[in-house]
């Protein structure tokens, strides 16, 4: 079976040192398959001439893969989405799909689609800069959660205790240029300062999650900003929210973070990239084999749709010639 994966080569690729990428190369080679890591930038994709598509990697045509799956993380561009479109339609198994990766990557776009699910989130404020603190003060309240749209891993996201502060952070964000794009205000939960909870979702379970936890007093609990992982049971209530959280966005594998609150949980933030360091590291489960588990799964059904869509329409030419 050949895979291939969407990777940022210089941020996350195999010559960083990118642990997810090592895991999946290391584990897909051990069971026999083809799997390649490739940047975006060295395709070149082509349609027309009576083709549904051809695909050039630094300058040379490939046959298609099996299946394909992006591992980028903050660099999702048009490129690396028309790829996965182009994939999709010359037939390749497409995990997640751009359509997904778009909603999910959108932070405003995502809150917006699971407040339409009526899933549990933060109350949200869409604003560009400079911003009406006494507006946020009225109607979301202090500390208030500042993002930027496309953040991750902790990065683009500040905590203001009041309006002064707030004032001081958006004039920053100001002169770093990113009044160019709206920001979120976000409700702060209290209950879930510096800890949340990481599910991690493949196909409609939950395969484990684990809590998170700031390890120097920071209101983001990111490991890769030195928080610290401890497995928590998966719970009718986590797995019935992160599973139609990403239902909701149509994500077949993705992180879904949930912020602790007095009677429950709400969701923070849906990944369509997870990484699964922290979960191998703390939970002892073995991501890789189990993406690759269901990658196999959707290569079959996929390959089982394309053979039932040929027959339909070599039926459909018969019936449609005999009743000529």
């Amino acid at each position: 079976m050949k895979i291939w994966f969407l990777w940022d080569r210089e941020r996350d690729g195999p010559e960083s040192g990118s642990y997810e990428c090592q895991r999946f190369l290391e584990v897909g080679q051990a069971r026999g398959y083809d799997v390649r890591i490739y940047d975006p930038v060295q395709f070149k994709i082509m349609c027309g001439g009576g083709s549904k598509g051809t695909i050039f990697i630094d300058g040379k045509e490939e046959e298609k893969p099996d299946a394909i799956m992006t591992r980028l993380i903050a660099t999702q561009t048009y490129l690396s989405l028309a790829i996965l479109r182009h994939m999709l339609r010359n037939g390749v198994a497409v995990i997640n799909r751009a359509a997904s990766i778009d909603k999910s990557f959108d932070k405003l776009r995502c809150m917006q689609i699971l407040s339409e699910r009526n899933l549990p989130v933060p109350k949200t404020m869409f604003s560009k800069c400079p911003v009406d603190a006494d507006l946020i003060e009225q109607q979301i309240g202090f500390p208030v959660v500042v993002k930027t749209l496309n953040g991750a891993t902790g990065g683009g996201v500040y905590l203001s205790e009041n309006k002064d502060n707030l004032r001081d952070i958006t004039s920053l964000m100001v002169h770093q240029g990113v009044d160019k794009s709206p920001v979120l205000f976000q409700e702060f939960i209290e209950f879930s300062r510096g800890r949340d909870i990481r599910a991690f979702v493949i196909g409609k379970k939950v395969l484990a999650c684990m809590e998170r936890k700031s390890t120097d007093g920071s209101f983001k609990s990111n490991l890769t900003r030195g928080g610290a992982g401890t497995p928590v049971p998966i719970t009718p209530e986590i797995e019935r929210i992160a599973v139609a959280t990403a239902e909701a966005l149509e994500l077949e594998i993705a992180g879904i973070d949930l912020l602790y609150t007095k009677d429950g949980y709400k969701v923070c933030e849906a990944n369509n990239a997870p990484g699964f360091k922290g979960l191998e590291t703390y939970c002892g489960i073995a991501v890789p084999e189990k993406i690759y588990d269901y990658i196999e799964q959707r290569v079959k059904k996929n390959k089982q749709a394309q053979k039932g869509n040929v027959i339909q329409g070599f039926f459909g030419k018969w019936l449609g010639r005999n009743a000529a």
